[in-house]
């Protein structure tokens, strides 16, 4: 294994869910040294999500992979005395609290930077640290819905959709990372830290991209359903077997090649149809010419491989299980197989998602997640408790977090 981007950085982890955790495991992936600080007894809220295998969460073990697991009560005054030495050493904190509750431990980034003035410390929270809706609880579903995102999502005579997958956990997760990162290229530089505020609804409204049109020329855009509003074809077509095509051939070049394919090239004359706007609106009466010929094959797939052999942009849209089991995935490596924590006893790994970012110097390496408190004495002593003191303060907590 080449050197890893990230070797020498220390990062303390307050995360829970997605979004933070997210992150933090990224900064594992490239070499950095992330110890997760968590609720004794329960842990983290999202080792109980689902799936599970062997009644343990997989989507715990995928966010939170090559982290140290340790067991310490936010609450606890001897707890947040060592954090804070142990502070002395990180490079990073990051946190997912509602704001306001890391300054109730004592540990919000005025309190921090006294301790270590270099630290780079990231807050990951729905609404972000300021502003009117800074107070309000919140998850990747209220991002949604808040940033306009969730009404471009479905039928344009339906309801408005949530998005399959948390994109709001996702998209300030990778916001986190790169602001982390770039914060430890400008720490080099100058030696000096800095606090990071992350909003998931921040990050949503910056990938929205008809907002320019609705904040200065007044436009209300909203969900345009299986189709594009100003592109086309750049969408789901359907034949009337109830398969489904998407074909985006908005182009001149792969209209051209479209219309050819399908063996209708007056199409290209056609007044309907002269320019990419035309088209778009216009779109019923393509959707009819286009659903006419996939119908006329009696699987979608020979009408793809028409399509394909022409160079029209097109693909068949498939069910995550399909995905999970294309050989092409895991020959690319963006599937793979990782070790599972000691506490499996049936299983030895578990298949997943794999790097999404290939390097040619250092690659990523996904190494397994933490049983709960697995590194607490490895940690924990080396900040001065003793394994006597760790055993007392386990079973304190321990009698303490399981009557709530």
């Amino acid at each position: 294994m080449s050197e890893r981007l990230l070797d020498g950085i220390r990062v303390l982890d307050f995360t829970q869910f997605l979004a933070g955790p997210y992150c933090s495991q990224f900064l594992a992936d490239m070499g950095a040294e992330v110890i997760k600080i968590e609720r004794p007894v329960a842990g983290d809220d999202s080792r109980g999500n689902v799936p599970r295998l062997e009644g343990k969460s997989l989507n715990f073990n995928w966010y939170n992979r090559g982290k140290k697991s340790v067991e310490l009560s936010m609450k606890d005054p001897d707890a947040q005395e060592i954090i804070k030495a142990m502070i002395k050493d990180a490079d990073v904190v990051v946190e997912s609290f509602k704001p306001g509750q890391m300054k109730k431990f004592g540990l919000d980034y005025e309190a921090v930077k006294q301790i270590n003035p270099e630290v780079i410390y990231c807050s990951v929270s729905a609404c972000g640290q300021t502003g009117a809706n800074a107070w309000r609880p919140g998850f990747d579903v209220i991002a949604q819905g808040m940033s306009g995102f969730m009404d471009m999502q479905g039928d344009p005579n339906g309801d408005p959709v949530k998005s399959g997958v948390t994109i709001g956990d996702y998209v300030g997760a990778f916001n986190a990372y790169g602001a982390i990162v770039t914060a430890l290229y400008y720490k080099k530089n100058t030696g000096e830290g800095q606090f990071i505020d992350i909003s998931l609804l921040d990050g949503l409204i910056s990938i929205m991209t008809p907002m320019e049109g609705a904040a200065t020329l007044d436009l209300k855009p909203t969900r345009a359903g299986r189709h594009h509003n100003t592109l086309a074809p750049y969408g789901i077509y359907r034949s009337d077997k109830g398969d489904s095509v998407i074909i985006a051939a908005f182009s001149a070049g792969q209209w051209s090649k479209l219309c050819n394919a399908i063996g209708k090239p007056e199409l290209l004359e056609d007044e309907r149809f002269l320019s990419i706007g035309s088209r778009a609106a216009n779109i019923k009466d393509l959707e009819a010419i286009l659903q006419g010929w996939l119908s006329s094959f009696d699987t979608i797939e020979e009408a793809i491989a028409i399509l394909d052999k022409a160079g029209v942009a097109c693909c068949k849209i498939r069910s995550v299980n399909e995905v999970a089991h294309d050989p092409a995935m895991w020959d690319r490596g963006c599937l793979t197989e990782i070790e599972l924590p000691p506490s499996y006893k049936e299983h030895r790994t578990y298949k997943c998602r794999g790097p999404w970012i290939q390097y040619s110097k250092t690659p990523v390496e996904m190494k397994r997640a933490a049983d709960l408190g697995e590194n607490n004495y490895e940690v924990l002593e080396k900040y001065g408790w003793s394994k006597e003191k760790i055993d007392e303060k386990e079973a304190e907590w321990s009698s303490m977090f399981r009557k709530q």
